[in-house]
């Protein structure tokens, strides 16, 4: 397995974990929509993150074959002392879950981070994802923060 830069090449590799990862998550949040469709703006956005020199877009690879993707970025906002890295998305096909590739992918985006000046990485999960939250603690993650969300 190969972790490395995301190329515009991989866009539909890309886009078939970003379904995983919304397939994923509606079993947590009832507000996502009931299938995950890319229309033009959002095909630009994606690439855009891949081109991008700033963000952070890495996938790993096996056989030529696309199998977990990793997203993130650091803001430009004089907000923080150190800077701090935003870990967005992060998924590995459902194939090849449970093999240590997320763990990598984290890895490699630590890695990638610090290389960019970052201090922290800041992510956010469901908390009955627990298969995420498990991930995260054990790459020693901690609870930093709570997210409240209201009906209006």
């Amino acid at each position: 397995m190969i972790i490395r830069k995301a190329k515009i090449s991989d866009y539909d590799s890309i886009t078939s974990l970003y379904k995983q990862l919304h397939e994923t998550e509606k079993k947590y949040d009832n507000n996502l929509i009931d299938e995950y469709n890319i229309d033009k703006e959002q095909e630009k956005i994606i690439k855009k993150r891949i081109r991008s020199r700033k963000d952070i877009f890495l996938v790993a690879e096996i056989d030529n074959k696309i199998i977990g993707l990793i997203y993130g970025e650091i803001p430009d906002i004089i907000f923080y002392k150190e800077k701090v890295s935003f870990l967005k998305h992060l998924c590995v096909d459902k194939e090849y879950r449970n093999k240590s590739i997320a763990t990598k992918l984290i890895q490699e985006f630590s890695d990638k981070s610090q290389e960019k000046g970052a201090i922290y990485i800041r992510l956010n999960a469901f908390e009955k994802n627990t298969n995420a939250v498990n991930l995260y603690k054990k790459m020693g993650f901690e609870e930093y923060s709570i997210y409240y969300n209201k009906k209006i």
